[in-house]
């Protein structure tokens, strides 16, 4: 059994939110939208009782974009995405946060990234789990609770639960 964990953020600005359109070069989610983040590292997960998401978070939204801790207010975690597939479980932390301001985008070679108006958000192609995720955000953006998101091998999914 392999198993995948990443860690990412939606950060919003005002009426806006920082989204990365995956290159077409990557492995997982070619052309698809996305939060920033990327995979935990070996640290992150060395001693399972240590885990701190957020932190991992924090270093994710660093190296993908430059993005500092202290330009970040309000990072939370908000789901918990998980799938299945063949002999892969995919575990995805969606973390949801804002910026002071809207931050010159940097070049990636991981995709580009772009400011992208809330209502126009839904409108994006996007993986089913980071469309869950954003979707479910839309509607209950001041909730505070952390929401699981179940994944079927036929790749329907739902927000199913509050943790």
């Amino acid at each position: 059994m392999i198993t995948r964990m990443t860690a990412g953020a939606f950060l919003s600005c005002g009426d806006k939110v920082l989204m990365m359109k995956r290159g077409l070069h990557k492995e997982l989610g070619a052309g698809l939208w996305a939060g920033i983040g990327g995979h935990l590292e070996m640290d992150d997960i060395a001693n399972p009782r240590a885990l701190d998401l957020i932190e991992a978070c924090y270093r994710e939204v660093y190296e993908e974009i430059g993005i500092a801790r202290d330009d970040i207010k309000d990072l939370r975690l908000r789901y918990i995405a998980i799938k299945k597939s063949g002999n892969k479980i995919s575990i995805h932390y969606h973390h949801f946060g804002e910026v002071k301001s809207e931050i010159p985008l940097p070049k990636c070679d991981e995709g580009e990234f772009h400011w992208i108006a809330r209502e126009k958000l839904l409108d994006l192609p996007m993986a089913t789990i980071v469309k869950d995720a954003v979707k479910h955000w839309i509607k209950k953006t001041n909730d505070e609770k952390v929401y699981c998101i179940a994944i079927s091998p036929q790749g329907d999914s739902t927000v199913v639960s509050a943790v």
